[in-house]
């Protein structure tokens, strides 16, 4: 009877190890899916995340083209404003009708000359 005993206990203890093994299994398993889960879900956000990435590159790299291209069209602007202003030095210079323009001279008034007329046309009264 001691025998039996003792096998039962031997017994019931291991199916008590055995059903806890179970639930350490059951709840690793719980464990592994919310891993999994947490694992999926950053593996997707660092794939929103590298596109984001890309696309800031891609429109990074597009504003610096821009920005080279104003600064060549700046550049031409300036050039050609630079010439302009040359080529119209030049014909001040060169050309008779502007230098016989210049040779003309300056009006009295234009001078510093007092103008010749009457000289108190700003006053408000006039003597008889």
């Amino acid at each position: 009877m001691k025998a039996i005993a003792t096998a039962f206990i031997i017994a019931l203890v291991g199916i008590l190890l055995v059903g806890i093994q179970q639930y350490r299994v059951i709840a690793l398993r719980g464990e592994v899916q919310v891993e999994t889960k947490s694992k999926n879900e950053a593996l997707a956000a660092n794939l929103e995340s590298q596109a984001t990435i890309t696309t800031l590159r891609a429109e990074a790299q597009r504003n610096a083209d821009y920005q080279k291209d104003l600064n060549k069209r700046l550049q031409a602007s300036q050039a050609k404003a630079r010439k302009a202003e040359k080529n119209f030095e030049e014909l001040k210079r060169n050309s008779k009708p502007v230098r016989d323009w210049a040779a003309q001279p300056l009006p009295d008034g234009l001078r510093g000359k007092a103008a010749t007329g009457n000289k108190d046309s700003g006053s408000k009264s006039r003597a008889p």
